[in-house]
């Protein structure tokens, strides 16, 4: 049997590896090209226009379920498809910078992002499992903002790893009651996750159990003990206080720990 020469297996080789590289940057890091309804600045969260496909407009705060990705510049991107006359330039997958605010906190690196107040501006998630992806760096306000926001907040662009679409791991953490939540994130002034709010919830839970059985116990055991011996009267009265001022202690330690807990 003839064997195929080296020089054809060269040729073969050399389809076969540009074809995965050509692959490879298809899946990664395509940016496609569009129309805008509005003005759109590099960075920007963008979405499909309801009224037509081909064009976009700022991701709508109010609706993190648009989301479809983030413009970007040309030059950035390793693989591009232009159409003529469209020159907004979006990526779906890939490390690009995108407009994020302060708001909802510091961003650090691994948090996921989703819709801040503000149309096309993304900040830490806050309850919503619709992303646009997760921070590769840190970013504070105290560096690198590049104009205010909405409620003191500073604007910056931060690197993130695009995966636009429901995230699995947040997903998990809406299983937290709205109220719940709410409340849990107003006493440690960030978002938290599902475990951390569940942790203090059990922690309340046994606190309360504690403090309830104590009250419960020293009430009841001093009424029977008045009825039986009035004299005693006072002296008992002495010992319910005690009772009391003991389950307060257990309580308000109890709610202590709460606050560490979240806060920390």
């Amino acid at each position: 049997m003839k064997w195929p020469s080296p020089k054809l297996l060269s040729v073969v080789v050399l389809v076969l590896f540009v074809g995965g590289i050509a692959g490879f940057a298809s899946a990664e890091g395509i940016v496609r090209s569009f129309n805008a309804k509005t003005s759109i600045e590099a960075g920007q969260v963008v979405a499909i226009a309801t009224t037509d496909s081909s064009s976009l407009e700022l991701a709508p705060a109010k609706d993190p379920t648009r989301i479809y990705g983030v413009a970007v510049q040309q030059s950035t991107a390793p693989v591009t498809l232009q159409q003529s006359g469209q020159n907004i330039f979006v990526a779906t997958s890939g490390v690009y910078p995108v407009l994020a605010s302060t708001e909802n906190g510091a961003i650090k690196t691994g948090d996921y992002l989703s819709m801040s107040s503000e149309d096309g501006i993304a900040a830490r998630v806050k309850g919503q499992v619709f992303v646009i992806g997760q921070a590769t760096q840190n970013f504070d306000g105290k560096t690198g903002g590049l104009r205010s926001g909405k409620n003191g907040s500073v604007i910056g662009k931060v690197p993130v790893q695009l995966s636009p679409g429901e995230s699995a791991a947040l997903i998990k953490d809406s299983a937290v009651p709205a109220p719940l939540r709410k409340i849990a994130e107003a006493i440690a002034g960030r978002p938290l996750s599902a475990s951390r709010i569940y942790a203090a919830l059990a922690v309340f839970i046994i606190t309360a159990g504690v403090a309830f059985a104590l009250l419960w116990t020293g009430v009841r055991n001093g009424m029977i003990a008045i009825g039986r011996n009035p004299l005693s009267k006072h002296s008992i009265l002495q010992s319910l206080v005690q009772v009391i001022t003991a389950a307060a202690v257990v309580f308000v330690g109890g709610l202590f720990g709460i606050y560490l807990l979240l806060r920390l």
